[in-house]
């Protein structure tokens, strides 16, 4: 089976991908390091803005990853669409 067949019939999902050591190790020290920084707040207010910032870290991690899959994906096409024509004026 094809990749475009795969990916087709859902064997292929871009977005699971796995994760490099570095970025597992950075976001291990980024969690241990909100944790911490939430259990010396006293407030129950500051407690809750953390967790709101740390929501919103979560979700723009989300979306910096999904616009440079788009952004890769769009780049792979535009050297394949170059490939393909350089060829064709080869003949």
């Amino acid at each position: 089976m094809t990749t475009l067949e795969n990916f087709y019939f859902g064997n292929i999902t871009p977005s699971d991908h796995r994760q490099s050591k570095d970025t597992k190790k950075k976001l291990s020290e980024m969690t241990d390091l909100l944790d911490e920084l939430k259990s010396l707040l006293t407030d129950e207010q500051q407690k809750e803005k953390m967790e709101q910032i740390d929501s919103c870290q979560l979700s723009l991690i989300a979306l910096s990853e999904r616009d440079a899959y788009i952004e890769g994906f769009k780049l792979g096409v535009k050297m394949t669409t170059e490939i393909y024509a350089d060829t064709q004026q080869r003949g």
